[in-house]
């Protein structure tokens, strides 16, 4: 998978996960069955989106700073 596809995905799934959060904040203002399941699994979908997002721009930033080195050797 190119970078480009692997960010779109990245979007995508935030994009889920904050949907779940905002339906599931809905359910339990609403006092519908699963709300509370609904809101948590949507905050879990973010944080572990956010956590591999956040490794992956690192080890990118780490390529990319070793290249500059090599650059400027």
């Amino acid at each position: 998978m190119t970078e480009k596809q692997v960010t779109s995905i990245i979007g995508i799934i935030y994009f889920i996960g904050a949907i779940m959060v905002l339906v599931g904040a809905f359910f339990r203002l609403q006092h519908y069955p699963n709300g509370l399941s609904i809101l948590l699994f949507g905050f879990m979908l973010g944080a572990v989106t956010s956590s591999y997002d956040t490794f992956r721009l690192k080890k990118k930033i780490k390529r990319l700073e070793e290249k500059l080195n090599q650059n400027n050797d």
